[in-house]
C-alpha cells in the first residue's frame, strides 16, 4: 500500500491536534562560521538513568548529525543543594545516574553546563504535578492508517494546563520460520521510533475543567509489520507553562513558511544561558517533566476483511524471496528475543 506523506498530513491536519515537527532532528541555517551550543535533555519522575546530549551547530544540517560537545562537566542541583554529575558514556552523550537524583514533582531543578571556558545554567524548573492518561485506543481509517488516540482527564482543581506532549514508539512481533534441522525458530520484538517528523502537543488551558480529552496523538501506515500483533507505547509528559511555549515557538516557526516540510528559516533560543555572556544564542531546551505510559495492541485480525500477511508470511507458504531474517529475526533492526513485560 503505497500513500504520500501528504496524505498521511492531511488526515492529520482534520484531527483538530497541534503536531508539528519534533526540535529533537530540526534543520538549522545559522550565520556562516557560527556554532552554537545545542541542548537536549530533560528530567523525570521514572527514576531511570536520564540522558543529556550536547553538541554544536554545522553550517547546515540536522540537529542528530551535529558535532558531539566533548568533555564538558554537567551537574543538576536542586533547590535544597542537593548536586549530582553527570558522566559523559559517548561522545556529547552525558548520563544522570537514576538513582542518584529522581525527578519529584513540585522540586525545582537547574542545569549546569562547563565547557571550553564557559559557564551555562538553565533557568530554573519546578516538576509539574504528574497527569495521567486514563488509556489509549486505536482507530482504523480506510484499512490503511491506524490512527492512535488517548484518553486523559483534565484535573477539576487544575487552575492552569495541563500543557502534555507525547512521545510515541511501536513494537512489533515477527516469527521465524524453519529454515533447517538445527535451526530453532525464535520470536523477536522490533522497536521502532517515530521519525519525530510529528510532534502531538496539548494545551489544556482551552478545555474545560474535568472535561475528558481524547487527542489524535499518532498515525501509521498499516504495512507488513502488523501482519502479528504490533504495540504502540505513549509516553505522555506533563510540561511546565514555559517548556510548552518553547516547543509551541518551535511548532509555529516550522509552519509559518506554510509547509511542515520547509526547513525553518531559524533558530529559537532555548532556557539555556552563558553566564558570562548573556547575549549568546544557546538552543535547545533542558525541561522537567512527570510520565506516564500507556500501549495500545494492534492485531492483524483487526484489519479484516483486509489481510495483512505476517512478515515472514504463513505456514507453508513464505515470502519469495525469502528474507534472511525470517531465519534468524535478530538480524533485524533493534530486534530483541526478550518479550517486553506488558506483552500479552
Amino acid at each position: 500500500m503505497h500513500t504520500s506523506k501528504f496524505s498521511i498530513i492531511a488526515i492529520l491536519l482534520a484531527s483538530g491536534i497541534f503536531l508539528h515537527s519534533c526540535v529533537d532532528a530540526l534543520e538549522f541555517n545559522p550565520t556562516e562560521g557560527e556554532e552554537l551550543l545545542v541542548v537536549d535533555g530533560k528530567l523525570t519522575t521514572s527514576g531511570e538513568d536520564q540522558f543529556l546530549r550536547l553538541s554544536r551547530t554545522a553550517a547546515v544540517g540536522r540537529s542528530d548529525n551535529f558535532p558531539p560537545v566533548t568533555g564538558a562537566s554537567v551537574t543538576l542541583r536542586d533547590e535544597l543543594g542537593n548536586i549530582v554529575g553527570y558522566e559523559e558514556t559517548q561522545p556529547g552523550r552525558y548520563q544522570l545516574d537514576g538513582s542518584a537524583m529522581q525527578g519529584v514533582s513540585g522540586r525545582t531543578y537547574i542545569l549546569r553546563i562547563e565547557t571550553d571556558g564557559k559557564v551555562y545554567e538553565s533557568k530554573p524548573e519546578t516538576m509539574p504535578q504528574n497527569i495521567e492518561a486514563d488509556n489509549s485506543f486505536f482507530v482504523i481509517v480506510n484499512q490503511k492508517f491506524v490512527n492512535i488516540h488517548t484518553s486523559v482527564q483534565i484535573p477539576a482543581d487544575l487552575t492552569l494546563g495541563p500543557f502534555l506532549k507525547w512521545r510515541i514508539d511501536n513494537v512489533w512481533q515477527v516469527n521465524e520460520i524453519y529454515c533447517g534441522p538445527f535451526d530453532p525458530t525464535d520470536v523477536c520484538y522490533v522497536k521502532q521510533t517515530f521519525s519525530n517528523q510529528l510532534l502531538p502537543i496539548l494545551d489544556g488551558s482551552l478545555l474545560a475543567r474535568g472535561e475528558t480529552a481524547r487527542p489524535f496523538v499518532a498515525v501509521k501506515e498499516a504495512d507488513k509489520t502488523f501482519g502479528e500483533v504490533v504495540y504502540f507505547n505513549l509516553y505522555m509528559e506533563t510540561l511546565t507553562p514555559d517548556a510548552f511555549k518553547y516547543w509551541n515557538k518551535v511548532s509555529l516557526l516550522l509552519t509559518q513558511s506554510g509547509s511542515i516540510f520547509d526547513a525553518p528559516p531559524g533558530a529559537i533560543r532555548g532556557n539555556v544561558t552563558n553566564l558570562n555572556d548573556p547575549n549568546e544564542l544557546v538552543l535547545g531546551y533542558f525541561y522537567t517533566a512527570p510520565e506516564d505510559t500507556t500501549h495500545v495492541k494492534v492485531l492483524a485480525s483487526d484489519f479484516l476483511p483486509y489481510t495483512i500477511n505476517p512478515y515472514c508470511g504463513v505456514a507453508g507458504f513464505p515470502p519469495f524471496p525469502l528474507p534472511t531474517e525470517c531465519c534468524t529475526c535478530t538480524r533485524l533492526p533493534n530486534s530483541s528475543l526478550v518479550k517486553p513485560d506488558y506483552w500479552e
